[in-house]
């Protein structure tokens, strides 16, 4: 009997080893993975993990906003010669229905890195923003940004869409409004009905010779001069003619408050703040410094600062020695003869 008992025991140190290596396998590829589609947390969603079973069977578990990356997953684990269980959910979440899209509904509404009101603020979205819905934790729901960046947000800042109602949204006649901020009131002129700020994307009902009649994503009605808007699309598509249009944009900033997260006219951080000015001339950055950094051609300190151009973006950080990588903590927007314009306390100029 010790004899048999002493065998099962081996059987089962066996299994498990063999079932150690399977799951060290698997998160081999399954890190490749993740490093191909979602080498950065802030705009994608690559949650998996691994289990067993007697080395016969590999449960995939998880989750992950992107289902290119899930199918070159499954793809790649199939050289693992075992059945495949497969448990890993790509977001939308099964119980948002079909209602997984939404417009930002408030003048701003905060962004947090969890879903209270007490986590870090790591962004903000602006009235007309068009979101992803990825999943819901009671009143917070989990979205994307047309920039890519993941944030929760507050339910009360959301209006849920479907697909169709969408597409119905963007194929509508919008405008955007233009100056930094202003107060609201109904079709009559008489009832404030929200404040609204620069950026933000309204639905034209109808107009005259002088006004637009605008819808809110939550069908609220306003009024506002049409000389404070400009046709969406006109502004979608018009080039910069003239790379002072963005310093002129970048100036109108000036002596705004500093505000960790923030990407409106009512408080800004560096990226945030360089982000708004390119937005407002019809162009959308990456959120986040370390992000913007990964884009565009560069130019190296040690080519010197006259080969800058207005507009271009200038970063600072930490050079990359043996035990630590570089690391972008800065952004600002580089005018002219030597001067930036960055926001560090205030939205300021200061000089190489």
């Amino acid at each position: 009997m010790r004899k048999l008992h002493y065998i099962f025991l081996i059987l089962i140190a066996c299994a498990c080893n063999n079932n150690d290596t399977l799951i060290e396998h698997a998160n081999q590829i399954s890190n490749k993975i993740e490093n191909r589609f979602a080498p950065d947390s802030r705009e994608a969603i690559y949650h998996v993990n691994f289990s067993a079973q007697n080395n016969q069977a590999l449960e995939v578990k998880g989750e992950t906003s992107l289902p290119e990356a899930k199918l070159a997953l499954m793809t790649a684990l199939e050289e693992l010669k075992v059945h495949l269980v497969d448990s890993l959910v790509v977001l939308p979440e099964y119980k948002m229905g079909d209602k997984v899209w939404g417009l930002i509904n408030l003048s701003v509404v905060n962004l947090r890195a969890h879903p209270k009101h007490s986590a870090e603020l790591v962004s903000q979205a602006i009235m007309g923003t068009p979101v992803k819905i990825l999943k819901q934790n009671k009143s917070w729901y989990q979205v994307q940004t047309p920039d890519n960046y993941i944030a929760w947000v507050d339910s009360a800042a959301l209006h849920l869409q479907t697909w169709s109602e969408m597409n119905t949204w963007r194929h509508s006649e919008r405008v955007i409004f233009m100056p930094h901020f202003d107060i609201a009131k109904d079709a009559n002129g008489e009832e404030i009905v929200t404040d609204i700020v620069a950026g933000s994307i309204l639905q034209v009902k109808k107009k005259d010779q002088i006004y637009y009649y605008l819808q809110l994503p939550d069908s609220r009605e306003i009024k506002i001069n049409k000389k404070r808007c400009r046709p969406f699309d006109q502004w979608r598509s018009a080039p910069i003619l003239n790379v002072s249009e963005l310093t002129n944009t970048a100036k109108e900033f000036m002596g705004r408050p500093y505000l960790w997260g923030g990407t409106s006219s009512k408080g800004v951080d560096c990226s945030g703040f360089v982000k708004s000015v390119y937005f407002m001339n019809g162009i959308i950055l990456a959120r986040d410094a370390s992000l913007q950094f990964l884009y565009g051609d560069t130019i190296s300190p040690d080519q010197g600062y006259q080969k800058l151009k207005e507009g271009d973006l200038v970063f600072f950080g930490k050079k990359a020695t043996d035990e630590t990588s570089m690391k972008v903590t800065h952004v600002g927007m580089y005018i002219k003869d030597g001067e930036y314009i960055h926001a560090s306390g205030r939205v300021k100029t200061n000089s190489f």
